[in-house]
């Protein structure tokens, strides 16, 4: 089974490190700036916005774990997919929005449509840029998450005035009445991006030492 799916992995991996390539030579050619070194400075900041993005759509963030799969394509296709929901539902609301009889209709339209321009743009930078090299560091830091999700339990909690009862359950049993999932599962992609928040910082300050320590 795996043998057959080989190429298919080959074939994303190939068009991930293909836009790595390309992401270095624009950084270094036009941004005088190494690729790497941009990943560096700005990966805490890009994961943290991509968990705020993600938990815009909650039955993405619950279910959509694509976006943290080992597989290229997979994680590809799921990128793609976070990208296009956003544009597909702009787009609905502006087709869906006819009325302009309003002179504030019309002010909000002009206002509106530029900001979709930019919203648009912003995406096709995103999947450029940042999905190449996010999809190793989740590689490396979606690891807990993806070990946790083959988990069969899942612990379940009660509050009573100031005490906390716990206990665990199958995972796919429902919570019973008055108590609640406190599986730090529940949201795989905020946890993940907590990881690759945690990640940079540490690789920042190890950064940083080092630096210190050449020109001591």
């Amino acid at each position: 089974m795996f043998i057959k799916r080989l190429p298919v992995f080959i074939a994303g991996l190939a068009i991930l490190i293909g836009l790595l390539v390309v992401d270095s030579w624009i950084f270094s050619h036009w941004l005088n700036t190494t690729y790497i070194q941009w990943c560096l400075e700005n990966g805490l900041s890009i994961g943290v916005v991509t968990s705020l993005v993600s938990l815009a759509w909650d039955e993405m963030e619950e279910s959509h774990t694509g976006l943290i799969s080992p597989h290229p394509f997979h994680y590809i296709g799921s990128c793609l997919q976070l990208v296009g929901l956003p544009t597909y539902a702009l787009g609905t609301h502006l087709k869906g929005n006819k009325v302009f009889s309003a002179p504030q209709a019309v002010f909000d339209f002009i206002l509106t449509v530029p900001f979709f321009l930019i919203l648009v743009g912003v995406m096709i930078i995103w999947i450029v840029v940042v999905v190449p090299f996010q999809y190793f560091v989740y590689l490396i830091c979606g690891a807990p998450v993806r070990f946790m999700l083959l988990s069969k339990r899942q612990p379940v909690a009660q509050l009573k005035g100031t005490q906390i009862n716990v206990r665990e359950i199958s995972k796919d049993e429902k919570a019973p009445e008055g108590w609640w999932s406190a599986s730090i599962i529940r949201k795989p992609i905020a946890i993940t991006n907590l990881f690759v928040s945690l990640f940079f910082l540490m690789a920042n300050l190890l950064i940083d030492k080092f630096k210190i320590l050449n020109i001591s």
